[in-house]
């Protein structure tokens, strides 16, 4: 099974919910108008928690309000650009409030899909695609009120939701950050997680409504993926069951179908989990706000302390005509430049320039080695964001994965959409390549959606010679036949090492589930692969003579042999031998 059911299906509700007295309402809008955020924000807190019984009726703040403060928890003028006290202390005042929402009457009751709905414009800011959205029908919950905007750039033109072309645009933007623009990934990683955190609950309260919908009846549910089929596999339809329309009213089904572009939608939203921070993705996934990466100046120990007192003939102005004071918009360095000018002060690690010492003890700059072996030089996933971006996108991925499992025929089949994932991942690093697929690195993939994903994997990467086979699912017959004794397709170290890592996964995941017992046959086909594989495995600097490519070829090598004693430690030492259970 690629994705499981909603381990939260069955949790109790959330308190119910009522709108705010339109008095109290007008009160926030005023505050907020006015610039007052914090005041605003903490007023419409005390009204949230002012209910002392659990199961009495909680007021719940506006959908323009909700929308606002989601964009003062991202907007560069309340956070990286931020001048006054008020300024600096919205987001996280912001983010207190729509937790507490989420939390507290859930996204439902809420109506978080209202206020969380992207203005889709005619003409997009960065990009010619035309939404082709229209025919979504709006939330049935949708009221007058709910339309009427307030008065205020922040939450109108200036908003996040107006100045995105879409969830997706977002999320690639997002990630980008996270690799070149530190000062903006810092914001736009609590943005992230506390949407997942929205689209988790909503999807699982609704699953719960679907679940009582079919009380006594067979559930919708599109069965694990197989193995990859030259062959395609014909749809199933599931269009006569009503109750599925419950799961397509959930936030992250309309994020899916409200994807803005004429050609390929569903490559372009795994393409945004993906986003890297290379000039391609860069391109696709832009900045969401106008000069977003303009920020503001920091004070210095060199600053000119300012004098008191104001003394013309004495050439001491005061306060007046002195260079510290917050450089206005327009005077920073935009989204072009190298990272290293962009970011100076947060991303030196990602992009040192100082000289590196080979195992030959040669120096090597950075500069001289290819962009795709960069990351090896550091030995882990800081170059695509860190561990907490991959934990994000791997429950964006889990989510889609699940949204796939039980509305195939109005997504993608899991099929397709694991062919995706595997396209995706198979080009990554070593370091972000292994922790995506580790049964231990993070947790937001279920274990049979791991393995389904290092089979899709496994199917892409490995040399002809491998034979196929009638099974459906991964058992232990078909990964020592198919997968164990065998290479990739390529001679590239990388190629083989990442078939290795695969394998690795695969056998802790068989074990875990009780499907995988040591035999002599598995240890013959692990010893017979890991002998395939490096005997395979070429170096690529034969080609150049650059030092940069021996030591770049070496780290690869490091990794191939280290997975290697790994895969053999594991059938020899960890893994119970079969004939002692049974020689006893």
């Amino acid at each position: 099974m690629a994705a499981s059911e909603p381990l939260e299906a069955n949790l109790p509700v959330h308190r119910p919910a009522k709108p705010i007295p339109f008095e109290l309402a007008q009160h926030a809008a005023i505050f907020f108008e006015e610039r007052l955020y914090t005041q605003a924000i903490n007023f419409l807190l005390n009204i949230l928690t002012s209910g002392t019984v659990a199961s009495a009726p909680v007021y719940t703040p506006p959908v323009q309000q909700l929308a606002l403060a989601a964009t003062l928890l991202i907007h560069p003028s309340t956070t990286t650009r931020a001048k006054t006290t008020e300024e600096e202390e919205a987001p996280l005042a912001a983010l207190r409030l729509l937790r507490l929402t989420n939390t507290l009457v859930g996204p439902i009751s809420s109506k978080l899909n209202v206020a969380f709905s992207f203005n889709l414009p005619d003409f997009p800011r960065h990009t010619r695609r035309r939404p082709v959205a229209e025919n979504i029908p709006p939330p049935s919950d949708l009221s007058s009120d709910d339309t009427k905007p307030l008065n205020l750039d922040l939450g109108q033109s200036l908003s996040l939701w107006s100045n995105a072309e879409d969830f997706w645009h977002v999320v690639g933007w997002a990630f980008n950050c996270s690799v070149r623009h530190r000062p903006r990934w810092t914001w736009w990683q609590v943005w992230l997680e506390y949407m997942c955190d929205v689209l988790e609950s909503d999807w699982n309260e609704r699953f719960r409504q679907y679940k009582e919908a079919h009380t006594g009846n067979t559930i919708s549910e599109q069965g694990p993926p197989p193995s990859p089929k030259k062959s395609r596999r014909k749809k199933t339809h599931h269009d006569d069951d009503p109750a599925l329309q419950i799961l397509r009213e959930s936030i992250i089904f309309r994020y899916i179908h409200g994807a803005s572009t004429t050609y390929g939608p569903y490559r372009r939203i795994v393409r945004s989990i993906f986003a890297d921070g290379g000039s391609t993705s860069r391109n696709e996934f832009r900045e969401v706000f106008e000069n977003e990466l303009k920020y503001a100046k920091a004070h210095t120990s060199t600053s000119r302390k300012r004098s008191a007192q104001v003394n013309i003939d004495e050439n001491e102005f005061g306060d007046y005509l002195t260079d510290d004071d917050p450089i206005e918009d327009g005077d920073y360095d935009d989204e072009n430049k190298d990272i290293n000018e962009t970011d100076a002060n947060s991303d030196e690690e990602v992009y040192p320039s100082v000289s590196t010492t080979s195992s030959t003890g040669a120096r090597v700059p950075i500069e001289e080695l290819p962009t795709r072996h960069i990351p090896y030089m550091h030995g882990d996933v800081g170059f695509y964001g860190g561990m907490r971006s991959l934990g994000l996108r791997q429950r964006l991925l889990q989510l889609l994965s699940t949204v796939s499992q039980y509305l195939p025929d109005d997504f993608i089949p899991l099929e397709d959409l694991y062919h995706l994932y595997a396209e995706n991942i198979r080009h990554l690093p070593l370091p972000v390549f292994q922790a995506f697929i580790s049964p231990s690195t993070l947790p937001y993939l279920s274990g049979h959606a791991k393995t389904t994903l290092c089979e899709f994997l496994l199917f892409r990467m490995r040399e002809t010679a491998a034979p196929d086979t009638d099974d459906e699912y991964l058992n232990q017959a078909k990964l020592e036949r198919c997968f164990l004794p065998y290479a990739a397709s390529t001679k590239f170290i990388a190629d083989n090492t990442k078939i290795s890592l695969i394998l690795e996964s695969l056998i802790i995941l068989l074990a875990d589930n009780g499907m995988l017992s040591v035999t002599k046959s598995l240890r013959e086909a692990v010893h017979k692969g890991v002998n395939r594989r490096f005997d395979r495995s070429e170096y690529q600097s034969r080609k150049y003579v650059q030092e940069a490519y021996r030591w770049a070829d070496d780290i690869e090598r490091a990794w191939l042999e280290e997975s290697a004693e790994r895969l053999q430690f594991l059938v020899l030492c960890i893994l119970p031998f079969e004939g002692d259970a049974t020689t006893t």
